[in-house]
């Protein structure tokens, strides 16, 4: 077994067994979620990495797309101000 099928076998496995541990209805510890968290970071980094390897124009259009709606989220009379001027350009045929 080559050392990347082997590593895919190793992540396989250490996921299920961490799925079944999370399963349970116990609460985390601090340490946990702490660990949890740092996890989340690095499989979301390397989902990023591949999706971008993958389909770079789909991935930066989706990116941009979330990054709109965090944009609105977080500035929503800012991003109403922009959408009005926006509109108002695209009715002048701007």
């Amino acid at each position: 077994m080559s050392d990347s099928t082997q590593n895919q076998s190793d992540i396989l496995i250490l996921a299920e067994k961490l799925i079944q541990a999370l399963d349970t209805d116990n609460e985390l510890s601090e340490k946990e979620e702490a660990a949890l968290t740092r996890l989340e970071f690095v499989v979301e980094s390397k989902l990023f990495l591949q999706d971008s390897r993958e389909a770079p124009d789909e991935f930066f259009l989706e990116r941009f797309q979330d990054r709109l709606v965090e944009f609105e989220q977080e500035h929503p009379s800012l991003a109403g101000l922009v959408r009005r001027i926006s509109n108002s350009l695209s009715n002048m045929g701007v």
